[in-house]
This record gives structure tokens, C-alpha cells and sequence, in this order.
């Protein structure tokens, strides 16, 4: 079993505040491993419903039926337990009103809760226990985990020629599938396509047809194609409705299901100025390249890098490490003059700029953005396509340059 340990400092974390957790998630991110590493280094019980309930869900009137019904299929009275994993809840009706009471009767114990792809009964969760649960997004490995989980203990704050051949094949390899930890794993390059066929036939096929029926599945295809196509540039609702022929009320159902199906996310612009930089439109990234080959034809393994890998990758492995409270956006100003992402952590600003090109000058922009922010700006970073290629510059304010794949916001000070 592999422990990812960014996500379990962040729930110590929040178990330190005496709150409460609730971990949402991608579909095949190693969640009930993750729980289950949790169950076997402190003392608490663990339970996965999807294990112990029979039918599709199971109804309780009340707690105490509830905790007499746990009682008595595992033999143990779990009021003797602190800290309780509850794996998969949403097979549990109204499991809010559960959580809620229970938490009420016992304000000494600590629950992490969890539940697959449903928002629905995520939102409800989060919406009955405001201030009392903290939400955790689960996310697909980084580089830094990727590399993690085939055993290779590479140090990417220290890239040299040496150790970027070490991991040139592996980078390809993430650049084509991504990283979903059963992906990784998998030798066989046709076998991980199959994986991730499945994967994304069972958010089309299963989850989005909750909501939908089959005709907007294929509008939904058609949206993600298109962007599939066309990332990393803005847009608006408008724009998409126009080109797509789809209804504008429909264009931001979809946007929205596909975000909380975690198979997008939208980026929003920073901006304190609506007259010189862009505040409402926004971007959109997807959560694995493999997608975005699926929907582009392009199903085999990677052999050169681009600047779409660039920037895409830059963009998740920032995401993927973002702590409990930080933000991170774009910047443009409206004469198309942009930054690539604007790390925000707590008051302290960090503009990041992806190059597919190894100069080391420094962008316009950088300087109009530190004249405008100066108070809050700390560092600057600046990746690049190059392999081996660290360097920092100190004027006003400090520029580092990393290699792309390198930088994430747990490396970022």
C-alpha cells in the first residue's frame, strides 16, 4: 500500500482543528486506500458501505437504529472509537441528518466520511455541517507521486541532464496517460488505454446519465471534444453556445456536470481593475491528458513534448497541490498581455509563467503585474521546456526557473 502524504497532512490537519472530514473524488484515485492507511495507523474504525449494504441504499430512521445497525453486523459498540471511517456513504439515504445527530451526541469523536462520484450528496453533507466538516478533494498523482509509485525517489528541485534521462520515458508516459494509481501500476500500455476507457465510459455512461438523458450525453461529447480541442484559451457561454448549436442554459448544466464529475475545471481570472484586466471570462483544464487524447484521436504514446503538455501540466500539478486555503487563477489584461496562473497563499502572490522556449528574459507583463501588486507579490517563477534548467534572478523581486513538471505549490515559497 502506497501513502500519498500530502492528502494525509492535510486531513491531520484538519482532525488537529477538531473538525470533522469528508474526502470527495475523481473516479480511481486510491480513496479506500487511502482511508484504509488512515484505519491502520490510528486507533478508530473503519467501515465501507458498498461492502455491507445489499441492496442499492439503505434507509435509517434515526442514529440510534444506525449505530444498533454498525453494532451488530461487526460485533463492536463503535460509541469506543474517537475517530470513525465511514467509506462510501452515499449508500446511506439522508446520511446528513445521520452525520449531524451524530456529531451533535458525541462533540468528542472525529469522522471521515467519503463518498464516489455524487455531488448531490456531498453538497447536502457539507450544507448540514457548515464549520463543523472540511471538505478534501482527492485528486490523480502529480509528477512528483507518479514518479513516487513506480518507486523512483527523484529529487525534481534538482533536475541535472542525468536525472531528467532517468525519467524522460516516464514523463512521456504521464504526459500520454496520466496518472490514475491503477494506470500507473499497469505495465501493459494496451491495458491502461482499456482502464481509462472504462473510466471515462463509466462517468458518460453511469454518471452523467443521472442527470441527463442519452441526446444530451452527446451534446456533452460534443462540448468535451470541442475543448478537448480548444483548452487553455478563454471563453465564454456564449461563445460556446454559438459554435456548438447547444441552448446557453444547457452549455453551463454541462460545464457544471462535468467539473463536479471532476473530469474539468474552469479557471477564473484575478483582477481588481475591470477596465484593464478580463474578470469574467474564464478557462477551462481538464484532469488528465488522457482525456484529452481520447477526444483528439491521438491514443498513443507520447514522444515529444508541446507546449499544450506544458501548460496543461503545470496547471495539475499546481491544482493538484493547492493547501485547504490557497487560490489559484489566471491574469490578462484586456490588450491579451497574460500570466499563465497566479498562485494565491493566504495574502502572499506568486505569478507563474509557462515558456515552451529556454530564454530566461522576463516578460512585460511581470513588471506591470509587480508595479500593480507590488505589496503582495513574493516570488515569480517561470518554467520551461528545458530539461535541466534552474536558475534564479533577484531584481525587485526574486524570478526561479524550474522546469515545467517540476514545480508544484508544496516546492513554492
Amino acid at each position: 500500500m502506497i501513502k500519498r502524504e500530502k492528502y494525509l497532512e492535510k486531513i491531520e490537519k484538519v482532525l488537529d482543528l477538531k473538525k470533522s472530514v469528508f474526502l470527495v473524488w475523481a473516479r480511481q484515485v486510491g480513496k479506500t486506500s487511502l482511508m484504509k492507511y488512515v484505519w491502520k495507523t490510528k486507533k478508530s474504525f473503519y467501515i465501507n458501505f458498498d461492502e455491507i449494504v445489499s441492496s442499492w441504499f439503505i434507509e435509517f430512521q434515526n442514529l440510534r437504529e444506525f449505530i444498533d445497525y454498525i453494532n451488530a453486523y461487526f460485533w463492536v459498540n463503535i460509541e469506543d472509537f474517537e475517530l470513525l471511517l465511514f467509506d462510501e456513504v452515499v449508500r446511506i439515504k439522508n446520511f446528513n441528518i445521520i452525520l449531524k445527530a451524530f456529531l451533535d451526541k458525541f462533540e468528542d469523536k472525529k469522522i471521515i466520511a467519503s463518498a464516489s462520484w455524487n455531488y448531490e450528496v456531498v453538497w447536502d453533507i457539507i450544507e448540514w455541517l457548515a464549520g463543523r466538516i472540511i471538505k478534501i478533494e482527492i485528486f490523480p498523482l502529480d509528477f512528483k507521486e507518479f514518479l513516487f509509485f513506480k518507486w523512483k525517489k527523484i529529487n525534481l528541485d534538482n533536475i541535472t541532464e542525468n536525472i531528467y534521462n532517468l525519467i524522460k520515458t516516464d514523463l512521456l508516459e504521464f504526459l500520454t496517460f496520466w496518472s490514475y494509481p491503477e494506470i500507473v501500476l499497469e505495465k501493459n500500455y494496451e491495458n491502461k488505454k482499456l482502464i481509462l476507457k472504462s473510466i471515462i465510459d463509466s462517468v458518460f455512461e453511469k454518471d452523467l446519465k443521472k442527470f441527463v438523458v442519452q441526446n444530451e450525453i452527446l451534446d456533452i461529447e460534443k462540448l468535451v471534444a470541442y475543448l478537448s480541442n480548444n483548452i487553455w484559451n478563454l471563453f465564454s457561454y456564449e461563445w460556446l453556445s454559438e459554435t456548438l448549436s447547444i441552448k446557453l442554459k444547457d452549455v453551463k448544466n454541462y460545464l457544471d456536470l462535468l467539473e463536479k464529475s471532476y473530469l474539468i475545471f474552469r479557471l477564473n481570472p484575478f483582477f481588481t481593475d475591470k477596465k484593464e484586466e478580463y474578470s469574467k471570462k474564464q478557462k477551462i483544464y481538464f484532469n488528465n491528458f488522457w482525456t484529452i487524447n481520447y477526444f483528439s484521436w491521438n491514443l498513443n504514446l507520447k514522444q515529444f513534448i508541446d507546449w499544450k503538455d506544458v501548460e496543461q501540466t503545470l496547471f495539475l500539478n499546481l491544482k493538484f497541490n493547492l493547501d485547504l486555503n490557497d487560490k489559484l487563477y489566471f491574469y490578462q489584461k484586456i490588450n491579451g498581455t497574460e500570466i499563465d496562473f497566479i498562485l494565491k497563499k493566504d495574502w502572499k502572490i506568486f505569478p507563474i509563467e509557462a515558456k515552451t522556449n529556454n530564454r530566461d528574459n522576463i516578460p512585460k507583463v511581470f513588471n506591470y503585474f509587480l508595479e500593480k501588486y507590488i505589496k503582495q507579490v513574493w516570488n515569480f517563477y517561470k518554467t520551461t521546456t528545458s530539461l535541466n534548467f534552474i536558475r534564479e534572478y533577484k531584481n525587485e523581486k526574486k524570478v526561479i526557473w524550474k522546469p515545467f513538471y517540476a514545480l508544484a505549490s508544496d516546492s513554492i515559497d
